[in-house]
């Protein structure tokens, strides 16, 4: 069922989401789960009155990152230019970044629907994000998983770090899930689509190995991190994640 569905995003703006899920994903991850969430996302997409309120929600985060960063950001349901932001320049492109970074951490750590359209297409630099209808709430054991999992890395405290990943069931791949972050500060990273899909691949090959399942929502989380990453490679510069992350967790 989900191949035939994944079959029918060729050609779409979606089309993306077709490499993040690679054969072994399959393997890990419960079908029934994920051909739920996957349904759950598509319904979701036909309910304008529900993405009504879930943009009236994402607006007070957007307030409050704004705030954060002066800028004026709004939400709006469509566009009124399209941007070519690689024209950006530099002092743009990574303020753009910055706040593109704070949208995603903000949202991993609301128990509201996360927007998961984060890719550039869906936004117009410095007042304009016109994200399509695709959200999802993550459920509260993943998401309090992820969130320690978020909190351990970039606090430098290894036993939360260790925390999410038991939580999320991936123990066992904490030396790939740390070679993905990398080294250092993090407050240059460039991002990398190809790095992405590598370091999930071998994540999924590590649940394989050890006969390790994967949260259902991870499909979700997927589609988020695979719209984040091709927002941030196309701005072609470096970004302080950790600041974008400690940025957001005060204010949440």
């Amino acid at each position: 069922m989900i191949e035939f569905l994944l079959k029918n995003l060729k050609g779409t703006d979606w089309e993306m989401l077709t490499d993040f899920v690679s054969p072994v994903f399959f393997e890990v991850v419960p079908t029934i789960g994920m051909a739920k969430i996957f349904g759950v996302i598509v319904k979701d997409y036909a309910n304008p009155r529900e993405f009504d309120r879930v943009r009236e929600t994402a607006k007070d985060t957007l307030k409050k990152i704004n705030e954060s960063q002066g800028t004026n950001f709004q939400l709006v349901k469509n566009l009124t230019t399209k941007q070519d932001h690689r024209e950006l320049g530099l002092e743009e492109r990574q303020a753009f970044g910055q706040l593109v970074l704070k949208i995603y951490f903000s949202q991993i750590f609301s128990k509201h629907k996360s927007i998961l359209d984060l890719r550039s297409s869906a936004f117009n630099w410095p007042s304009e994000w016109a994200p399509k209808p695709v959200y999802y709430q993550w459920s509260d054991d993943f998401r309090t998983g992820l969130q320690d999992l978020y909190r351990g890395f970039y606090t430098n405290n290894d036993a939360l770090l260790t925390a999410g990943l038991s939580k999320l069931n991936l123990l066992h791949a904490k030396t790939v899930i740390n070679g993905h972050f990398g080294e250092g500060e993090q407050d240059a990273v460039r991002f990398s689509l190809a790095h992405f899909k590598k370091s999930l691949h071998a994540v999924f090959v590590s649940c394989k190995e050890n006969k390790a399942r994967l949260h259902p929502d991870f499909f979700a989380l997927g589609a988020y991190l695979l719209c984040l990453y091709e927002n941030l490679e196309g701005l072609d510069c470096a970004f302080d994640v950790r600041r974008a992350f400690i940025v957001t967790c005060q204010y949440q």
